[in-house]
């Protein structure tokens, strides 16, 4: 600190309250506080001769100014707009989402509708329990590219994953609207060179919007809702790798899926036996894993089958073992989804494994 010449007075300090007076004065947060802050230093100057009278008597005319100015804006609704614009602007903002920061079980709106989205970078998080254009029910990397692939690699990685994702995600696919289909968010070339190698499944509606979440997994389900619906879905699965060669193609092949469809029924028909029931869906638990062991003696036959006649008689056995009546007590019981979905191939059918040209849409650039 420089001392002042020899034989001069020191400099009188300046007052810390009228430094403040004119900082909150000219911030204008809290008006009165900087008009009582400069009555507050002037007093003090006045007693202790020190500097800042300047700066007190500027504090607390520009803290005149701002109360008169708020008491006006108060007055005519002037501040009530701002405050209002400026909280809907932070609600906007909390909402907004790029596709790539998308999280599962968040529901969304696109900005145009799924249907006219081909490429979006952002969307609005909104409550699920309110009409809303999609859920997103996971998401998966991209770690087999090294480079970028191009969109039909992506494309065709994505459509089969995204089926087992949504899958998982909603293992109650009977409670699944008919509306809502397959529909994923993946990378462009550009949002590619900025490091997104993230694939964004989802359920979203391309005709009414959806009203509820779909989620059912282990997250909402009860011991004996999950293992209900983790028996039906393994059964589901397998059946659904039936080949695309009919017997009479490919002989061995289909005699192989007959193989494992039987001994997926056998693996489950344990499973429910073994799993804890509660009293009102017990019996016709049990029933249903009875009709998984006629499926499976179905089944076992056309394993061993040698002609086509023979093959196409166990298959279709096996499947009338199934009876829907069986599957609606059990559902009943468990306080799950009694609606069965329309037939694979429907229009509008709610099965959790639709056709396979799902939709898809590109998030653009990250933002």
């Amino acid at each position: 600190m420089p001392y002042p010449a020899y034989g001069m007075p020191p400099r009188p300090a300046t007052n810390g309250f009228a430094v403040a007076s004119l900082i909150t004065g000219i911030v204008c947060c809290l008006p009165p506080l900087g008009f009582v802050l400069g009555l507050i230093a002037l007093a003090q100057i006045k007693k202790k001769g020190q500097d800042g009278r300047g700066l007190a008597i500027a504090g607390t005319a520009l803290s005149v100014i701002s109360t008169i100015l708020m008491t006006v804006a108060f007055a005519t609704g002037g501040a009530a707009a701002f405050w209002d614009g400026l909280r809907d602007a932070a609600d906007e903002s909390a909402r907004s989402r790029s596709t790539l920061n998308l999280r599962t079980g968040q529901c969304f709106d696109t900005p145009h509708g799924v249907e006219d989205e081909k490429e979006t970078a952002s969307v609005a998080v909104v409550d699920c329990e309110k009409p809303h254009d999609g859920e997103v029910s996971g998401a998966f990397p991209l770690h087999k590219f090294d480079k970028w692939p191009g969109d039909p690699a992506i494309e065709s990685e994505a459509e089969t994953r995204c089926e087992d994702v949504n899958s998982a995600y909603a293992l109650d696919w009977w409670a699944v609207p008919e509306t809502a289909e397959t529909y994923y968010y993946m990378p462009t070339r550009d949002s590619w060179r900025l490091g997104d190698r993230t694939v964004v499944c989802t359920f979203a509606a391309t005709e009414a919007k959806l009203k509820s979440s779909v989620r059912s997994d282990r997250t909402t389900l009860d011991p004996a809702q999950l293992a209900y619906l983790e028996s039906e879905q393994a059964i589901e699965e397998t059946r659904w790798e039936e080949p695309e060669d009919l017997f009479e193609d490919d002989p061995d092949a289909n005699r192989v899926w007959a193989a494992q469809m039987s001994l997926t029924l056998e693996e489950q028909a344990r499973a429910l036996r073994a799993a804890d029931w509660p009293a009102a869906a017990r019996k016709d638990a049990l029933a249903r894993a009875k009709e998984y062991d006629a499926a499976r003696k179905h089944y076992d036959r056309a394993t061993g089958a040698l002609e086509e006649d023979e093959f196409w008689e166990g298959c279709g056995k096996a499947e009338e073992a199934f009876r829907q009546e069986t599957e609606i007590a059990v559902r009943s019981a468990l306080g799950l989804s009694t609606k069965p979905p329309a037939e694979p191939g429907d229009e509008g059918t709610g099965d959790p494994n639709p056709d396979p040209d799902a939709e898809e849409t590109q998030p653009g650039e990250a933002v």
